[in-house]
């Protein structure tokens, strides 16, 4: 392996606080060095600080002699994640306008998917802890019943006197036009209050729809406290020699400093998974790939997004955890079945697997530290897929034993033996992970066999040929990096801020109203990037149209390329139209209906330092040097088959590999079925590719 750069000024740090494990990734601009360590849930910086320091030891070098020269520093955390799942957020109260004190708790008659029931969406406030005022502005922005701040004051005491509320969230109808009432409000509350922290709505998201814009404000002040544990790690990093202020990836994919982090911390819900989305963003370009579907399997869940023309899908509205909400985002779905995933026996005497994960602690079986619930990976050992004494590249060995035992019990529970029980947990976890894909591909409208997959994760080369197989995926991507993708996209985003403002305008419109709107969001995304020292010649500016026809639900975001002039509105139009078509058929479209934007959005992005793919020069070609075989159960039943290994590290640009074979690496296993072939390109990266 090449030597660390000490002198490189593109040197960067990337991390991904999984639900398991800890992402590191360092590169110095034209080499990169990988490490995983276990987290460490409610002491989040221990797990990265660990994981930081076996990459650089693996850079041959020490964390405390690398951090001076680290111009970038990356992170993607599950802190707010967590903090959402786990539902320890702080205890809130909501002041709103008289009348709508019902609107949080209806959901707006919204049910979702809860264990094959329809429940109403989470509410992060109890009722009891929502109070109204009396005021009113309609939808115009014109005042119809006067605020007066002392009735504000008054029911925010009642709510401290009463609950002893941590946080507080104002939220009036039609905000998003016309602020005064609630930005009066908060001044008075905060003048009667300066201790208790208090969320505006439409100070963070001036966009329509109450429900979900208050919802947003709830969710910002519920994970107001998340980031605590990022604090500590940024200043011990900093103690320890870092000059640089870390970034933060956020769930719309760009990056924000830890200050910005703290003012929106709800914007860090998928932080993980976006940076995932991210890297493959690269690895795209990187391979000319213009249509990908990713697959992230981790620790806790398969998270599926959409690239296309080299762009993710975004979304602007949407479920996060079983709470219905606005948030900006990378448009990402996820389920509850990953390497960690337990396998388990429901009322009707079915094998289920997840969403319940065994995590980091105790983590699977084979772990050995006390799990005893088969899981995924557990199931993975038995069969044979897993070499259990080259774990994370030997640093870590496996309790094979203690695998096949919570198999056997679970296969005891069924009729089965040890053997079928794991290949049971594995099947099912296939084929939640194909479904999941296969209904987004419903829900996108799109020709699947116009797709490849970009797996990463640890789990993720383990199932994606098959699933892949099983879809009539064009091909399958294993990236170089598949196991640690989330940590490079947390190394090479660039800082992304965005600004958005309600407008409800038909197309076409004079103009007047969306130039001046759409200047002052600029200059306001401007200013954010500024404030995170992003020199002016590093930023772009762009802008996103929430787009409808007229009375319609929900928008799609549409990019606003050109003037808003009536060339320009006439263009945004009939974009609009095409994706909706493409989406949703031509018979959904009424002719001559009016379309609406709803919502402008402007966003900003800065680029930064950062980590770049290695590029290799060719090898030989032909096949790669085998490391031996290994004993691997490819069916239910029989004995196993004896299937050839190969040490990814001997993988070169034109190596070629006919499967059944099975790929070694330090920080994930690649299993290639029969009837795939796998070849390598000039990045290191797998394509797997049916054989006709």
């Amino acid at each position: 392996m090449t030597a660390l750069d000490t002198t490189s000024s593109a040197t960067c740090i990337g991390v991904d606080v999984g639900g398991t494990f800890t992402d590191a990734i360092l590169s110095d601009g034209s080499t990169s060095w990988r490490a995983k360590a276990p987290s460490t849930p409610g002491n989040l910086g221990a797990g990265v600080l660990e994981a930081c320091e076996r990459v650089a030891q693996r850079a041959g070098t020490t964390l405390d002699a690398l951090l001076p020269s680290v111009a970038r520093f990356g992170l993607g955390t599950t802190a707010v994640t967590n903090t959402i799942a786990s539902r320890t957020g702080r205890r809130l109260g909501l002041i709103t306008t008289e009348g709508f004190e019902d609107l949080v708790p209806m959901a707006r008659a919204m049910r979702i998917h809860a264990d094959g029931w329809l429940v109403t969406p989470d509410s992060l406030v109890d009722r009891e802890r929502i109070r109204g005022v009396a005021e009113r502005i309609d939808r115009s922005g014109t005042v119809l019943t006067a605020l007066d701040p002392a009735q504000a004051v008054t029911q925010a005491r009642w709510l401290v006197d009463n609950h002893r509320i941590e946080g507080l969230t104002v939220s009036f109808l039609w905000s998003c036009v016309n602020d005064d009432h609630e930005s009066a409000a908060v001044a008075a509350i905060r003048a009667a209050f300066p201790d208790l922290p208090v969320t505006s709505g439409s100070d963070l998201l001036p966009v329509v729809k109450e429900f979900e814009r208050t919802q947003f404000a709830l969710l910002n002040a519920y994970t107001g406290g998340a980031l605590d544990g990022v604090d500590s790690l940024a200043a011990e990093l900093a103690d320890r020699g870092l000059r640089v202020a870390p970034l933060l990836v956020h769930s719309g994919g760009g990056s924000i400093t830890v200050a910005e982090g703290r003012r929106l911390p709800a914007t860090m819900a998928e932080s993980g998974p976006a940076a995932g989305v991210i890297a493959a963003q690269a690895v795209c370009a990187a391979t000319g790939i213009t249509k990908a579907v990713t697959g992230d399997v981790g620790g806790t869940s398969f998270d599926v997004s959409f690239i296309s023309d080299g762009v993710a899908a975004r979304r602007s509205t949407g479920e996060l955890m079983g709470i219905w909400t606005a948030l900006p985002m990378i448009d990402i779905n996820s389920i509850g079945t990953g390497g960690g995933s337990i396998g388990w026996v429901d009322s009707l005497n079915i094998l289920r697997v997840g969403p319940r994960s065994a995590g980091a602690d105790p983590g699977p079986a084979c772990y050995g530290r006390g799990g005893t619930a088969p899981t995924v990976t557990d199931a993975l050992v038995v069969l044979g897929y897993i070499d259990p004494g080259h774990f994370l590249g030997g640093e870590m060995t496996l309790d094979s034993d203690a695998a096949l035992q919570v198999c056997r019990e679970l296969g005891e529970r069924l009729g089965m033996s040890a053997i079928e029980a794991a290949w049971g947990i594995w099947e099912v976890a296939k084929s939640s992970m194909t479904r999941a894909l296969r209904a987004r591909f419903a829900e996108q409208g799109v020709d699947q066999r116009e797709f490849s997959l970009i797996t990463m994760g640890g789990c993720g080369a383990l199932s994606s040929a098959e699933i892949a197989r099983e879809l009539g995926l064009r091909g399958v991507v294993i990236p170089e990096l598949a196991s640690v993708l989330s940590a490079f996209g947390a190394a090479t985003s660039d800082v992304r801020r965005e600004r958005s403002r309600a407008v409800s305008v038909l197309l076409p419109d004079d103009g007047a109203v969306l130039v001046q709107t759409a200047k002052e969001l600029a200059e306001e995304v401007r200013a954010d990037l500024a404030a995170d020292e992003v020199p002016e010649k590093d930023m772009t500016i762009g802008l996103i149209a929430d787009v409808r026809f007229f009375r319609q639900h929900y928008e799609l975001q549409i990019p606003w390329h050109g003037e808003l002039d009536e060339a320009g509105q006439a263009d945004l139009v009939q974009r609009f139209t095409d994706e909706y078509v493409s989406r949703y058929g031509s018979g959904a479209v009424s002719t001559g209906a009016p379309v609406e934007l709803v919502t402008l959005r402007a966003y900003g992005l800065g680029a930064t330092v950062r980590a770049t793919m290695t590029r290799y020069d060719d090898g030989p070609g032909g096949a790669p040097r085998s490391a031996g075989s290994r004993r691997i159960h490819v069916g239910r039943v029989g004995e196993p088959d004896d299937v050839p290994t190969v040490l990814s590290r001997e993988l070169q640009p034109g190596h070629r590999l006919d499967g059944p074979a099975v790929i070694d690496a330090d920080d994930t296993t690649i299993w290639i079925p029969a009837g795939f072939t796998a070849t390598v390109d000039s990045y290191r990266n797998l394509h797997l590719e049916a054989v006709k």
